[in-house]
């Protein structure tokens, strides 16, 4: 799974976050405080018009400072039956057919079928939930502003900020009633459609024998395990490897295995797949770098992808990505160290490809440099690979020789320890990020982490309700429509933009390649590739100098506009990890931001209006 940066304690980040919301917030008021004072001066003088920015601003205060909570419970139950009447259970309807016709277009023997249902199901949910209630909300008041209607609300004793919150309210419990069904409905769907079971029997398998007794051969010798292959079913078969007793387990494919038993009977039971729907609480640790001389570097090769999210180490030489996880104690890790991988494969020459490319992985203290015999493994594309480090290790002795080691005593110090990774074949590259190695430190419920993954949908339903309804208050339907949809694209820029500017100030262009406006024009026109580095020149200095003032205020701009992305943690849930709840009430407090800001916002943009006259 791609995480890009670490998930901070919530309690560390809510306190920069409401300095940084509220100077927003103070910094967006007196921006629309002088532009109203601009547009009345032209027409009533500097003076008018500044007292009658300061008595709306503070009538408007005043107003929802007054605000009824049985007043704004009445207006919500209009807009809901205004959604009732505008047939907004067909959106239901539409999803069931979605659900319904599904089967036919995903492919249920793809790399990783339980991801591919989960990103589908919340793809769907996200839109219908979130384009449903954005259009009951820009059209709502327009609508009512064109039939006169509004004025029979304001002519009784409800005040502008009322309307405003009671319609938010409104379209935001239709919102969360149809997520609620649709979200149970997809994780049905999902949940049935990646089940299946395999069939093994007694001809599937062949005897593995070896020697139990000196000198016996063939016949005679003891049985020692199974191997074999389960029946076909979605598309895919498992190789077995059983042990002596009949019982073991399938290989890793498709992102799941099965557990194999031999029943009373003498036949064997292959059970439900493992790894496909699972909230894995990871461990991960700091990355660092070797070189191929095996010095201390800050970042790994690049072989030339626009993507500089993973960094590369060479086969075949004293290259190596080390980890140093803290925390680490008998009592968390009774059983050892439950090390899960995810190792992505750079060839520069074809080689032998169903054979995959070797690498190895040792523990090491950080204090004395002890460091266990390599554990051998073979990378494996776009899966998890799991290795269990066991409390004795064996490790290598000045003298050339073998010696055990306890894990505990000898290997992790003070609660540390390192994991290095290394990849053995020379002309070969393994590619790593820091979450690519990671220490399973249990496992949630996956129906509580997709529950949370709803919640993430939730709050972006929330924000495009709000956003519609502050529109609709000056602006006609189509209008606060097309209003809504350049916020909710401008937003989804927003982490672009900042790791843009990031690069741009520090100069390193690994962060986002291609420079800024100036420069990528620049390269576009002399088709020079955003991985290379332009040449030091007075022009090359001027024009990254007019992309800094260019992204300057760029920066600034895409911070104030929510990102829906961001809110987003369907890629928790469909790579299989659980949820932080430090990140739910991140993206909690910050959808209540947003919520606030354009609900005062539309109060008074509203009682602007002056509807009632």
């Amino acid at each position: 799974m791609v995480l890009e940066q670490e998930i901070p304690r919530f309690t560390a980040w809510i306190g920069p976050a409401l300095s940084q919301y509220a100077f927003a917030a103070s910094l967006v008021a007196v921006v629309a405080a002088m532009l109203s004072w601009l547009a009345q001066s032209a027409s009533v003088g500097p003076l008018v018009a500044g007292d009658r920015v300061y008595r709306g601003v503070i009538g408007g205060v005043a107003d929802l400072l007054r605000m009824s909570p049985r007043r704004i419970w009445a207006l919500a139950r209009l807009a809901i039956k205004e959604s009732f009447r505008r047939n907004v259970l067909v959106v239901l309807a539409l999803f069931a057919l979605i659900v319904l016709f599904a089967g036919w277009f995903l492919d249920p023997a793809s790399v990783n079928p339980g991801k591919l249902y989960l990103g589908f199901i919340l793809a769907a949910t996200n839109l219908l939930v979130c384009l449903v209630t954005l259009i009951l909300s820009v059209f709502s008041l327009p609508a009512d502003f064109k039939a006169k209607a509004i004025q029979t609300v304001t002519t009784k004793p409800v005040r502008t900020g009322e309307i405003v919150l009671g319609r938010m309210l409104g379209f935001a419990l239709v919102g969360t009633a149809m997520l609620a069904v649709m979200g149970l409905v997809g994780w049905g769907f999902v949940v049935r459609s990646v089940q299946h079971r395999h069939e093994l029997v007694a001809d599937d398998l062949i005897e593995i024998r070896g020697n139990a007794e000196p000198g016996a051969q063939g016949e005679n010798a003891a049985v020692v395990g199974f191997e074999g292959r389960t029946s076909l079913d979605r598309g895919h078969r498992h190789r077995v490897e059983l042990g002596a007793d009949g019982n073991g387990r399938t290989d890793f494919l498709q992102g799941h295995r099965h557990e194999v038993r031999r029943t009373a009977t003498g036949g064997y039971e292959v059970g439900p797949p493992v790894g496909l729907l699972e909230a894995r609480r990871p461990l991960r640790g700091k990355l660092r770098f070797l070189d191929r001389e095996g010095r201390p570097s800050t970042r790994g090769i690049s072989v030339g992808s626009e993507w500089g999210y993973r960094q590369f180490i060479e086969g075949g030489k004293l290259a190596a990505a080390i980890w140093t996880f803290d925390g680490i104690t008998p009592g968390r890790f009774s059983e050892g160290l439950p090390l899960e991988m995810i190792v992505r494969v750079f060839r520069t020459h074809k080689g032998d490809i169903e054979k995959g490319v070797a690498g190895s992985v040792r523990v090491r203290n950080p204090t004395t440099g002890l460091q266990s015999d390599p554990f051998y493994f073979t990378a494996k594309e776009f899966t998890i690979d799991s290795l269990t480090i066991p409390r004795t290790v064996n490790a290598t002795t000045a003298d050339g020789g073998t010696r055990q080691v306890d894990l505990y005593g000898d290997i992790v110090s003070d609660g540390r320890v390192e994991v290095v990774l290394q990849c053995l074949e020379p002309a070969q590259y393994f590619g790593v990020a820091q979450a690519d190695f990671y220490l399973r430190t249990g496992s949630g419920s996956f129906a509580l982490n997709y529950a949370k993954s709803c919640l993430g949908i939730w709050y972006s339903m929330l924000i495009v309700t709000a956003l519609g309804v502050m529109f609709s208050t000056f602006l006609a339907g189509p209008v606060a429509l097309l209003a809504t949809l350049s916020v909710v694209m401008v937003g989804q820029f927003r982490e672009f933009i900042r790791r843009l500017f990031e690069s741009q100030i520090t100069g390193d262009s690994t962060i986002v390649p291609g420079g800024g406006p100036i420069e990528s024009l620049y390269r576009i026109v002399t088709q020079t590739s955003i991985t290379l580095q332009l040449e030091e020149s007075p022009a090359i200095m001027v024009m990254k100098a007019v992309d800094t003032a260019l992204l300057a205020p760029m920066r600034l701009g895409a911070a104030l506009f929510p990102s829906l992305s961001a809110l987003g943690t369907g890629d928790f849930v469909s790579g299989g990890f659980d949820i932080p709840f430090d990140l739910l009430a991140a993206h909690g407090a910050e959808t209540f931001g947003y919520l606030l800001a354009f609900f005062v916002a539309g109060a008074l943009c509203l009682k602007a209006r002056e509807v009632a006259s």
